[in-house]
């Protein structure tokens, strides 16, 4: 029997209280090489297929302050527009030392959301939304969202018309998505009667 050294295996130590960061590209080559990878990964939302809409969903998150990989996740294209969800409209607003105050109240269809934005200097930006809102919008009882999660959506629309009348400065003019998912954008024919009115 000969003798064999045995090795213990090599244990790498952890390090504990490190911060874990994004990777933040530096141009636009590397951009796309992170959209190809998210390509190639299948991880992309719907609507995201190629690196070519991942590196513009990278590009306009880059402008309003998300990382790459949050960009994908955040920025969302609606009927050709680029949006960002109403979930991280927060997030970026309080980072930014913004404050978010929202309530629910109200019944039948004085029921609705309150949204104030407060900005850094202290101006309050308060917009409000409700079911009468809704209904005259034509949205209350709309299939989808609106059905299944009414007071979602009621919060969704005041917030989007308060960060965009309060925090314009960080949402650069985009749209929270889940008001743009109720624009319909289909354009309208005309009758004979309303060309020859409209000249």
């Amino acid at each position: 029997m000969s003798d064999v050294a045995i090795i213990p295996p090599t244990v790498v130590p952890l390090r504990a209280g490190g911060r874990v960061q994004a990777i933040i590209p530096d141009t636009v080559e590397e951009v796309f090489r992170i959209a190809k990878a998210v390509a190639a990964s299948g991880l992309a939302p719907n609507g995201m297929r190629s690196p070519e809409q991942i590196t513009i969903a990278i590009m306009h998150g880059a402008e309003i302050g998300l990382p790459p990989m949050q960009a994908i996740q955040r920025i969302a294209v609606v009927n050709g527009r680029p949006a960002i969800w109403g979930d991280a409209v927060p997030a970026l607003l309080l980072a930014r030392g913004f404050k978010i105050i929202e309530t629910m109240d109200g019944v039948e269809d004085a029921r609705g959301a309150t949204c104030c934005v407060v900005r850094p200097d202290g101006t309050k930006i308060e917009r409000r939304f409700t079911i009468g809102d809704a209904k005259i919008a034509g949205l209350w009882g709309k299939a989808g969202p609106w059905k299944q999660y009414p007071d979602r959506m009621l919060q969704m629309r005041a917030r989007g018309f308060a960060a965009r009348d309060g925090a314009a400065d960080v949402l650069s003019g985009l749209y929270v998505a889940e008001e743009l998912q109720d624009i319909d954008l289909t354009p309208k024919r005309k009758s004979s009667a309303e060309c020859k009115r409209d000249g």
